[in-house]
């Protein structure tokens, strides 16, 4: 078990896989949200999850509404609203990237130093929501924000990073599109 707390990102809009990912069926998971919340449960000093709004589940979890200071969807939101409710780093996981480990946070947890923010890193390119955020970058994200800047890579490049290498980018697929959920759960049965 790793000494601090985890956040499932699940606030999305889903654009690309034409309904709400967060809550399409996985495994032998009633939503991907409760696969990941099931598959963590015991990884982290406590489990949460990220949205805009608590009220599209239909189930009890540890939920951590968006600000209403902002209207926007971006990720950058999700982020100031969940590092505003903690006083420790904070691992950061995205809804859909159901093969991510709890090895994958230990690397990182182990490579975290004195940076901000640390990063999972494939062959693909960066992972900016797996990763470890520290609090201490709360007043640069609230700028950002405001400054309408919804891109977490030009954070990134105000914050001190680490980008943490791993040889596989298949522990990250990402289930952007109906293609990629179906051959996920493929994955799994």
């Amino acid at each position: 078990m790793l000494d601090l707390p985890c956040v499932i990102v699940a606030g999305g809009r889903s654009s690309r896989m034409g309904s709400d990912k967060s809550l399409l069926p996985f495994g032998s998971s009633q939503t991907l949200t409760q696969y990941q919340l099931d598959k963590h449960k015991n990884n982290f000093v406590s489990l949460h999850v990220s949205c805009k709004t608590k009220e599209k589940f239909d189930f009890k979890a540890s939920f951590i509404e968006d600000t209403k200071e902002f209207d926007e969807y971006s990720p950058l939101i999700a982020l100031y609203s969940i590092l505003k409710k903690f006083d420790t780093p904070v691992c950061i996981l995205s809804v859909d990237t159901p093969f991510v480990t709890l090895e994958v946070y230990e690397k990182l947890f182990t490579c975290k130093d004195d940076y901000a923010v640390v990063i999972a890193k494939s062959p693909y390119g960066s992972h900016q929501l797996c990763a470890i955020y520290s609090p201490s970058i709360l007043p640069i994200l609230k700028k950002h924000i405001e400054a309408n800047n919804h891109k977490i890579r030009n954070l990134l490049d105000k914050v001190k990073t680490k980008y943490v290498d791993f040889l596989s980018d298949e522990t990250f697929s990402n289930l952007n599109r109906p293609e990629e959920y179906e051959k996920a759960k493929d994955k799994i049965c």
